[in-house]
């Protein structure tokens, strides 16, 4: 009965049936609770399903009895890098290629794994031991090709996603990153063939790529200066990416912020702050200009950037719960002095992976707008820079991102003007709350006076000016956010107002920020 019930979650699993495949796997998990097959295969489709963080904990409990299994080891490790944890992932991808060394996958995996570390040379040192493995391997040239865009190359960037598609037309994976190759023949190329499987729903694509599939056909036609048809890629996939937005479940949310969070909460926590004033937090809403600032930072000889870390988000979730409700502040309220030294102690520790000789480490995760609490706390001597920009720009090309599948709020026009507004009552909060200065950095002032601004900013990060900030598109530090081929420019405005080729399509938000 055990293997039949397997081999039907495989068959599920090999045709994107992801739901079926989880209640099977469910069933055989209650039954063979510390079954190595059961918990790797349901870790495979979590990992799937966009929920990293359940999936590593399966495949951790697949490797405690799979010790000898390089793909155990190689899938943990990926799970951990999908989860923004590459310190966790470097050990379990190093055992993978101990176990195996002829795994391409696990050699593939180990240089995702330095990629994600900032460790490139060390990251394309494993991928040419993959490709060596399987000459033949469009993963291993997709991920050549993403590490050479996360550090500016662009002609070894095109080289390998040409050699990718050429091996692998139809693989979502490869299909999905060409909204980053600036090639416009491999771009329309790519269209074609996004538009072909869109268009055929019997085509066996998992629901998050079929989303991701159409973000890619938008951007690409976006790129194109082809509004219309952008949209209606934007419009047509929306659900398979992002489950429903409750909107009354956020607003109760982040209202009880301002009762929980007062000026009386910080002053009774004095003694939980930390000395360190490494930490440099960039935050705000995605697209804001947050890639940017770092960038900025970052070019600062004595400034490492860390990019979107997710430690805080982990240590809440540990610390609260993942519910949206009254678990989180009731934790937060009894959250003690030492456990919250352990969690700060424990951060600084993951800054000192990104260069124990920089003066500045910076954070950009814009989520961390909603754990400023927690961040002001432990850090009061750290920099808080919150960035913004043009709440129409701002959403338009929040819109057309295919964030992770927890951002609900993106899933209509609608959803993401009303998230927008608790994030601007939050943010109007904070200010008159937390015991710290923030830098309140405007994308349009930054782009306008670049000079004037970007000494302001280095000057609140407590560095002195250093003329490489004013060259930072020169910046040979990785940038992995979906703005990493725009920081290797210089300072551009084209961006300012870019609401404006979208009006038509766009009413319901405009309507939205109007009334938030």
């Amino acid at each position: 009965m055990f293997p039949s019930s397997l081999g039907e979650a495989l068959k599920c699993i090999e045709t994107g049936d992801f739901g079926m495949a989880l209640d099977i796997l469910t069933d055989l998990k209650a039954a063979n609770p510390k079954d190595p097959q059961v918990n790797y295969w349901l870790g495979m489709v979590f990992l799937s399903m966009g929920q990293p963080g359940t999936a590593i904990d399966h495949l951790q409990a697949a490797a405690k009895v799979a010790k000898k299994e390089a793909q155990v080891f190689a899938t943990l490790a990926d799970a951990c890098i999908a989860a923004s944890r590459p310190e966790e992932a470097l050990p379990h991808a190093r055992k993978a290629t101990a176990l195996d060394p002829k795994s391409e996958f696990a050699h593939r995996i180990l240089g995702d794994a330095y990629a994600r570390s900032r460790r490139p040379v060390m990251a394309e040192h494993a991928y040419e031991n993959a490709l060596r493995l399987n000459p033949a391997s469009a993963g291993c040239h997709l991920a050549l090709s993403r590490l050479k865009i996360s550090v500016g190359d662009m002609a070894e960037a095109g080289r390998h996603f040409r050699k990718a598609f050429e091996l692998a037309p139809d693989d979502p994976s490869v299909l999905i990153s060409a909204r980053d190759i600036p090639e416009e023949d491999l771009k329309k190329k790519a269209l074609e063939r996004i538009d072909a499987l869109l268009g055929d729903p019997n085509t066996p694509i998992p629901r998050t790529d079929r989303a991701q599939l159409a973000f890619t056909a938008g951007k690409i036609c976006d790129d194109a200066g082809d509004y219309p048809r952008a949209f209606h890629f934007l419009d047509t996939h929306r659900s398979n990416l992002y489950g429903p937005y409750d909107a009354a479940r956020e607003e109760a949310f982040f209202n009880r912020f301002q009762d929980v969070f007062t000026p009386d909460f910080f002053a009774s926590r004095k003694d939980f702050a930390l000395s360190s004033d490494r930490p440099v937090f960039v935050f705000g809403m995605p697209r804001s200009g947050t890639s940017l600032v770092e960038s900025i930072l970052s070019a600062h000889p004595k400034t490492a950037g860390a990019g979107e870390l997710s430690f805080f988000e982990n240590q809440v979730t540990a610390l609260c719960g993942p519910e949206r409700d009254e678990a989180f502040f009731t934790a937060a309220l009894n959250l003690g002095k030492k456990d919250a030294h352990k969690i700060g102690r424990k951060y600084l520790a993951v800054l000192e992976t990104y260069g124990r000789k920089n003066a500045r480490v910076v954070d950009k995760l814009p989520q961390n707008f909603e754990h400023l609490w927690l961040l002001a706390l432990l850090f009061p001597k750290a920099a808080f820079i919150h960035a913004s920009r043009n709440p129409a720009d701002t959403c338009v090309s929040i819109y057309m991102t295919p964030l992770s599948e927890r951002h609900t709020y993106n899933r209509s026009q609608e959803s993401l003007a009303h998230y927008y507004g608790l994030y601007r009552n939050l943010m109007a909060h904070w200010q008159t709350a937390l015991p710290v200065d923030i830098r309140h950095q405007s994308y349009e002032a930054l782009v306008h006076d670049p000079d004037t601004e970007r000494r302001a900013l280095v000057e609140h990060a407590g560095l002195p000016w250093d003329d490489a900030c004013s060259r930072h598109e020169r910046n040979e530090a990785q940038v992995f956010t979906f703005s990493m081929t725009q920081v290797r420019q210089p300072i551009y405005t084209g961006a300012v107002n870019r609401f404006e080729k979208y009006r038509d399509h766009i009413q319901p938000l405009l309507d939205g920020l109007a009334q938030s």
